[in-house]
């Protein structure tokens, strides 16, 4: 994919976005592995192999769309994108994580945000969505820094290892500002 249909970050940021790699799934791994971390998220299998499988089913023609946060050596920090867009509905649902090292950072807003902008504008989405575990409150404080609007809460929404657990639904519509960090 060009280089100019990707999202892209402020130059001022020790970060970048780039198309996912299967090389990239050995740190991803590594840090969805750290204690405590997926914890907080629906993550369930994190397994280099596993994340190989997920990382074949971005390719630059899929609907869906995930890129690597890398730092200036080039190595996976995060990932962000959007998943399950429904172009017919003009709807897209935010993921992302972030290795645990780089948390505190405005990384995970940036980054968030220039997914959103992207998806707005290159994919012409109206809707861009987020659904976050209820007790996920660093994901929560970036959906709100996005100015995402929080929609309601989903009960037993979805299944997180073997555990029907309760979600917040929160949304951004094309044409709504996101204010400055």
């Amino acid at each position: 994919m060009p280089a100019s249909l990707l999202p892209s970050l402020p130059d001022t940021l020790p970060a970048r976005l780039r198309a996912l790699r299967m090389d990239d799934a050995a740190a991803w791994s590594r840090y969805l592995s750290l204690p405590g971390v997926i914890e907080h998220t629906s993550w369930n299998e994190v397994s280099e192999a596993a994340l190989r499988q997920l990382i074949a089913g971005y390719l630059p023609t899929s609907p869906d769309q995930r890129w690597a946060l890398v730092d200036a050596g080039d190595r996976l920090i995060g990932t962000f994108g959007l998943n399950g867009i429904d172009l017919l509905h003009g709807r897209g649902e935010l993921a992302y994580d972030l290795d645990p090292h780089w948390q505190g950072q405005g990384l995970a807003t940036q980054a968030a945000r220039a997914v959103l902008d992207w998806g707005h504008a290159v994919r012409s989405l109206t809707r861009i969505q987020a659904t976050v575990l209820d007790s996920n409150a660093r994901s929560i404080a970036v959906l709100e820094r996005l100015d995402m609007q929080r929609e309601g809460l989903l009960h037993a929404y979805r299944n997180v290892r073997g555990r029907p657990r309760n979600f917040w639904m929160y949304a951004h519509l094309e044409g709504t500002v996101a204010s400055p960090l």
